[in-house]
């Protein structure tokens, strides 16, 4: 049953709000159109009067679609909108401003990270600009492809930063103060120019970066020879595959570029490398070492042009040079028209004097002068073999720096130590080499050196006079030169490259030698077979006879084959002979 009502309401009287009046929501609130108030001509009806709202009369024309289109623009954005986007585009343009500087700065930091790194690796002299640091360390890890992540050398980007720093460094306002021309006023070379500066006068530090300047443009040049370079396009390329009127039919350009060179834009991408070679030569304050690289490397240019005739000049050019720096008679150690160490006990050759008929010796097996090139090799080998041990004496000679080594992606630990150690350790410039002008002292990589040396030896005798004599040196060869290289430690990198580069020449000219002797074997063989058809007596005999041979021939090149496969991969990364192809030699 229900309970009674109650009189009371549920809601107090006191509390219960009045009802509003009928005319309250009657009442319009009109929000402007627009916050401008003076805009408005009369007073606000209870419905905004547009002008889009309002019909226009038949008579009346309509305006062009421009004047129509800005008249009714402003109806599609009001003003709140508008401040709304406003400040969208702000924000975003203050976040795209904060990015990009968090970009810029991020990208500076890694750039000064690249550049201390290689500067520990290369190291250039403190007392220059930071321009001609920058100049010199970058060339020179551009000349390092695989320790930057590059597949190959940009050479082009090469020249122009050693030519630029040639440039600063002979201006006698600037890097170059205190360079004079020689007391004579230089030598001028036809082809060449002037050269021939005197530096004596600046620091040791400052010359050597002179000269690594001077070689690295030499050797780029070499490589950009019979380039062109198309200044309009800042391209450069072989001069086949430049379009003119001396290249109706010019090679097409490799991979996707887009660009091609112009015979009328076009100038040479660099100077010959002598211009650079003779700089080195002619100028005063170089040491004997120094001068020595530079007509080396000169004359081992003009074999590879064929000038022979001129690179004999040069080699005796070099010979003097090394001569002339030369402690004692040089008369009594070499013969200075071959090259031919006498090898006296009395005195020993120079490091230079070495080098110099060393090279002679190269020379002489590449244009054919076989028993010239034995005669100096072997003289050279029992002259090494009579050098003092470094423990001997009491001053160690100095080796150059080791090549910089490409670290492990894999090791992120290394890489962190490695990073701090750019960052906050300062890179030392390295002291100077010895000047080679004192006998070198048997060190850990002498081994390698004889190997070297005995790997010549078996080619020419090969060649030239016994097969099996040259093979027997080749072998000897690789078995030294295996047995160093396992017992260098890894800290003397040098050395390791050193007989890493012996040893896979050795085994290069051992796996052609063998395999020569195989198809001479089969050749002979053949022969034999054809020949007993018709033989009365012993046909049968020759035969087993020769397949012993080929049986034989062909299990020694099955070993070599299993000991190539067993040791190059030690040596992956220890040289730059990596890719060497069969049937190389060191004369070629």
């Amino acid at each position: 049953m229900l309970p009674p009502r109650t009189t009371i309401a549920r809601i107090p009287r006191v509390i219960r709000p009045e009802r509003l009046l009928k005319s309250n929501f009657l009442k319009p609130h009109l929000r402007p159109f627009t916050h401008r108030p003076q805009l408005l001509l009369s007073p606000p009806p209870g419905r905004p009067q547009l002008p889009f709202l309002s019909p226009l009369a038949p008579s009346r024309p309509l305006p062009p679609l421009s004047i129509h289109l800005r008249q009714h623009f402003g109806r599609l954005i009001s003003t709140e909108s508008r401040e709304g986007y406003k400040r969208r585009l702000s924000r975003g343009f203050r976040l795209g401003i904060s990015f990009g500087a968090i970009l810029v700065l991020f990208s500076i930091i890694q750039l000064g990270v690249y550049q201390e790194d290689i500067e520990h690796q290369w190291p250039t002299p403190s007392e220059w600009t930071w321009k001609s640091r920058w100049c010199l360390r970058s060339a020179q890890a551009l000349q390092n492809p695989d320790y930057i992540g590059k597949l190959m050398t940009n050479w082009p980007m090469v020249a122009g930063y050693m030519e630029e720093l040639i440039e600063r460094l002979e201006d006698v306002e600037g890097e170059g103060k205190g360079i004079v021309d020689q007391d004579d006023g230089g030598f001028l070379i036809e082809g060449i120019g002037r050269t021939g500066l005197d530096i004596s006068t600046k620091s040791e530090p400052w010359r050597r970066g002179y000269f690594q300047a001077l070689m690295g443009a030499a050797k780029a040049a070499e490589n950009l020879d019979g380039w062109l370079t198309d200044r309009k396009q800042r391209i450069s390329a072989p001069a086949e595959y430049v379009v003119g009127p001396s290249n109706t039919r010019p090679k097409p350009m490799p991979g996707k570029q887009k660009r091609v060179p112009r015979e009328e834009n076009c100038e040479r991408a660099s100077a010959p490398p002598e211009t650079f070679y003779m700089k080195v030569l002619t100028t005063k304050g170089f040491n004997t070492r120094q001068r020595l690289d530079a007509a080396l490397a000169y004359a081992d240019w003009l074999d590879y042009k064929g000038l022979k005739q001129t690179a004999n000049d040069v080699y005796s050019w070099a010979m003097d040079i090394a001569a002339g720096g030369y402690e004692g008679n040089p008369n009594n150690v070499i013969e200075l028209e071959t090259g031919i160490l006498k090898n006296h006990d009395t005195e020993l050759p120079s490091e230079n004097i070495i080098r110099v008929s060393t090279a002679m010796a190269v020379h002489n097996a590449r244009i054919g002068n076989l028993s010239v090139a034995l005669s100096i090799f072997t003289s050279i080998l029992k002259a090494r073999r009579n050098l003092p041990h470094a423990t001997d004496l009491s001053s160690p000679s100095s080796s150059p720096l080791p090549p910089p080594t490409k670290n492990s992606p894999n090791d992120p630990f290394s890489a962190i130590w490695k990073t701090f150690n750019v960052l906050f350790i300062p890179a030392e410039y390295p002291p100077p080499p010895s000047s080679g002008n004192t006998p070198p002292l048997r060190t850990s990589a002498s081994a390698c050196d004889e190997a070297g040396l005995m790997t010549y030896i078996g080619e020419i005798i090969y060649a030239s006079s016994s097969k099996d004599q040259g093979l027997a040196w080749t072998r000897d060869a690789v078995e030294m030169a295996e047995s160093t290289i396992l017992g260098i430690g890894a800290h003397d990198q040098a050395a390791r490259v050193q007989c890493a580069q012996c040893l896979k020449v050795g085994l290069e000219n051992w796996k052609t030698m063998v395999s020569s002797l195989v198809r001479q074997a089969q050749r002979e063989e053949e022969k034999c077979i054809e020949q007993m058809k018709s033989a009365w007596y012993g046909g049968q005999r020759r035969v087993k006879a020769q397949r012993d041979i080929l049986r034989m021939w062909k299990a020694e090149e099955n070993l070599l084959e299993d000991r190539t496969q067993r040791i190059l991969p030690l040596l992956d990364g220890e040289s730059g002979l990596d890719t060497l192809s069969s049937n190389s030699s060191l004369f070629a």
